[in-house]
């Protein structure tokens, strides 16, 4: 091995043979988890643009320190990466590749400060207009690179006669490795229509749900829940699920929920407060 690699191993005949009859017919279940693991891996290393390749465990494996070569041990699992850089190796589960690639070779880009100015691109949309409710960072698509999510609000308070009141835009700034932010943008979630108010924002992995709340006296209080993902063969947010609850001043209470299979696809920049009930079972 030169200068730094990663390498996925895998067991040979022989090792498939003896492993066969080490687990019985639980060698299947053991290699079809080896096969997703290994599918994860490879697409998150694809993600980074991040080279790799694939030996069976009949290959000699080392590198050479001092004229001397080192070679590497075989791992407790049969289906296992290693990494190496500069004279220093690490051994490990597929599983671990996410959390421990970063690790080993530091590879995080320098960040370029331009580009990655989250303040400066929030003032551009922001203006006199809007005003930061809250700021979360998150990891939505799942590349270790920090995201953003920033909920802005209004400065003036909801008028019926006035559209522009209506309007508190959602900034969403996914990391490109550290090289830019790819900006989206909803202004259509709330206040909306409906007069709606922001209660409450909870990302969750790859999941993140925007929580609003109104009240109308002596009417009715209600809550609505809308979920967006990252979807990762698409490369970008989707509504996942939309839910409301209603109680009604008389007792009564209306639930309303909804998912990709009432609505279908509808991108994050697409989503409309004013439009989604529309497009759900009543």
């Amino acid at each position: 091995m030169n200068n730094q690699g990663v390498l996925f191993i895998s067991p040979d005949d022989k090792d498939i043979d003896n492993l066969k009859k080490q687990q019985g017919d639980d060698f299947y279940t053991i290699a079809d988890d080896a096969n997703n693991y290994f599918s994860e891996a490879s697409t998150y290393l694809d993600s980074m643009k991040i080279p790799y390749k694939n030996y069976n465990s009949d290959h000699i494996i080392g590198f050479k320190t001092n004229e001397k070569f080192v070679e590497i041990p075989k791992y407790k699992n049969p289906w296992y990466l290693i990494f190496y850089q500069n004279g220093k190796y690490k051994v490990l589960d597929l599983i671990d590749v996410r959390e421990e690639y970063p690790k080993f070779f530091n590879s995080r880009k320098p960040t370029n400060s331009m580009n990655l100015d989250s303040k400066r691109i929030i003032d551009s949309v922001a203006g006199n207009k809007y005003f930061v409710v809250e700021e979360r960072d998150c990891d939505l698509n799942n590349d270790t690179f920090k995201d953003k999510i920033i909920i802005l609000g209004n400065n003036n308070d909801v008028d019926p006669h006035d559209p522009d009141t209506r309007i508190a835009p959602i900034l969403i700034l996914l990391n490109e490795q550290n090289e830019r932010y790819k900006i989206l943008t909803n202004q259509y979630i709330y206040p909306n229509n409906f007069g709606d108010a922001f209660k409450r924002l909870v990302v969750k992995n790859q999941f993140f749900t925007i929580e609003l709340s109104n009240e109308v006296p002596d009417k009715y209080i209600s809550n609505k829940y809308i979920t967006f993902r990252y979807d990762e063969k698409a490369g970008e947010i989707v509504l996942s699920k939309y839910g409301e609850i209603i109680h009604w001043n008389d007792g009564e209470k209306n639930n309303i929920l909804c998912s990709e299979k009432n609505f279908g696809k509808i991108s994050f920049q697409e989503f409309s407060s004013n439009e989604i009930q529309n497009k759900c079972p009543q």
